[in-house]
């Protein structure tokens, strides 16, 4: 279970920090439209982990910390934390409230906390925590989205990328106990995806995120991985702009299950640093005909997940393994 949260974790917010823009027009969009997207945005993971870490709840961290310009509030910066919450919970609005106040006192500047419910309950909506006693009130609201609320036909018709990621796991709940019903559901997916990549021009990082997306939440058993790698290539036979191959996504899947094994015992980070330096490692071997195994030692070097992450987007495009090389700014010998 804690796998499948983590992988959960990490699906979400690797899709907001690509397309963050797209995040918020679909799930807040009064904000998306308020935000200067001219300007920088910032990610402070870094300063969120060392800010929460203070926290009187140090072992649970927001999702995402962003600080953009608000364009209708002036020069000004503001800060949005962003949570994606997958189950209820009944402390969820005073951890809310914590992050909240915490963030605010840390860095003196505006923290508009939103909050997305990826759980399947429709009743759930947690959106304020309220306290009082003796006459003295408390009480905190934050905006949410509940993911449930959009209807297959609204996302299916809408061209933005996150539908995808919604789509997916939607799939996963439902097919929860209908193994050929998530293999079918990946497929037609994936059908999907190739389609609307030709139509609404998505980029070749845009295709690899949702790709990536879509494998970790909907898994398969050996017998439906076998029939959908079938249907994977017939769809990229039949499709113009050619996603994400079988045997590259077999490679990758294989490389980061294998490293996140390997790194394991060695705690959660370095999994899955290993995870993603494997998944990588087998990448460009596939991919470059030209590459050398002792160029691997670039790969292994690095001990930054993130760095990694966006390495392989640049093993998906380059050319030849002497291209990606000179992309990360490292040399054959």
């Amino acid at each position: 279970m804690r796998r499948r949260v983590a992988g959960f974790d990490d699906t979400w917010k690797e899709v907001f920090r690509e397309i963050l823009p797209e995040c918020l027009q679909r799930f807040f969009p009064p904000v998306a439209k308020a935000i200067d997207w001219s300007k920088r945005v910032e990610f402070l993971d870094k300063e969120l982990r060392a800010t929460l870490a203070r926290s009187p709840r140090p072992r649970r961290f927001v999702d995402l910390l962003v600080r953009v310009r608000w364009e209708r509030g002036g020069s000004g910066r503001l800060l949005i934390p962003v949570e994606v919450q997958n189950q209820m919970d009944r402390g969820f609005p005073f951890r809310m409230l914590v992050y909240h106040v915490t963030l605010l006192s840390r860095f003196g500047r505006p923290v508009l906390s939103l909050a997305v419910l990826a759980d399947p309950d429709p009743e759930w909506r947690p959106d304020r925590f309220e306290s009082g006693v003796q006459g003295m009130g408390l009480q905190f609201r934050f905006p949410i989205c509940k993911l449930s609320d959009f209807t297959d036909e609204e996302l299916e018709a809408d061209p933005n990328p996150v539908n995808f990621v919604i789509l997916a796991q939607r799939i996963a709940q439902r097919f929860r106990k209908d193994p050929m019903g998530r293999c079918r559901g990946k497929l037609g997916l994936m059908a999907r995806l190739g389609r609307l990549a030709q139509s609404r021009g998505y980029n070749r990082r845009i295709c690899f995120l949702l790709t990536r997306a879509i494998d970790w939440s909907i898994h398969l058993r050996e017998q439906e991985e076998v029939l959908y790698e079938t249907g994977l290539r017939k769809i990229e036979e039949e499709t113009p702009m050619r996603l994400l191959g079988s045997r590259e996504q077999w490679v990758l899947k294989k490389g980061w299950k294998e490293g996140r094994q390997e790194g394991r015992q060695e705690g959660r980070q370095e999994g899955v640093v290993r995870g993603w330096g494997e998944a990588l490692k087998s990448l460009v071997s596939t991919r470059f005909p030209d590459w050398q195994p002792s160029w691997n030692r670039h790969l292994e070097a690095v001990d930054d997940a993130a760095r990694l992450k966006k390495w392989l987007q640049l093993g998906m495009t380059a050319p030849s393994g002497e291209a990606f090389l000179k992309a990360i700014g490292k040399k054959r010998r």
